[in-house]
């Protein structure tokens, strides 16, 4: 299973909401190339967070840890971001007790990379961490284990994620064909 961090939003489609944000894309191609996928972002109790789940659902992408927040509410259309801290994928992350690889997207602060680093390393899945093009890499933290190598930084460049999202997809998925290629 790979699980994907990062801020998921709604966006509007008239009187409907879709998925919006890079990590929903990539949750979506993960998903769509037969993978099992559980997304870890924080959404509000409203109207929009619904859609959301009824959407990752729809896509076969599984929401245990998703963080619902009653006094936020969800990201609609870019407008704002429900970021999540340490503290909140430490929690998240006690609902996955097993997977294979964590592809982390746009993390707020090197604590953030720290906790997912942790547990992966407790797991033994790879870390993939994916940040805009021109932001400072992460803080590589060091294993105290040694079996985990240190997450793998993907700069995404500014305009279209295709080819970015198929290379993202390529690394979570060694052993598979991208979707692009087939």
């Amino acid at each position: 299973m790979i699980v994907v961090i990062g801020t998921v939003s709604a966006r509007a489609e008239g009187a409907t909401y879709g998925l919006g944000s890079y990590a929903a894309t990539v949750a979506l191609a993960l998903a769509a190339a037969g993978e099992p996928v559980e997304m870890v972002s924080k959404i509000g109790v409203d109207a929009a967070g619904e859609a959301v789940i009824t959407k990752l659902t729809a896509a076969g992408i599984g929401h245990v840890a998703l963080i619902r927040d009653g006094a936020l509410a969800t990201t609609v259309d870019g407008a704002s971001s429900l970021e999540m801290d340490a503290a909140d994928l430490e929690l998240a992350l006690r609902y996955l007790t097993s997977f294979d690889a964590v592809l982390l997207v746009d993390p707020v602060d090197d604590s953030v990379v720290a906790t997912v680093h942790e547990a992966c390393t407790y797991v033994g899945a790879r870390l993939v961490v994916t940040r805009p093009e021109g932001s400072t890499p992460a803080g590589v933290p060091s294993s105290e284990r040694g079996e985990t190598p240190p997450p793998l930084e993907v700069e995404r460049p500014a305009g279209d994620p295709a080819a970015v999202t198929d290379l993202l997809v390529a690394l979570l998925l060694p052993d598979r064909e991208s979707p692009a290629a087939s």
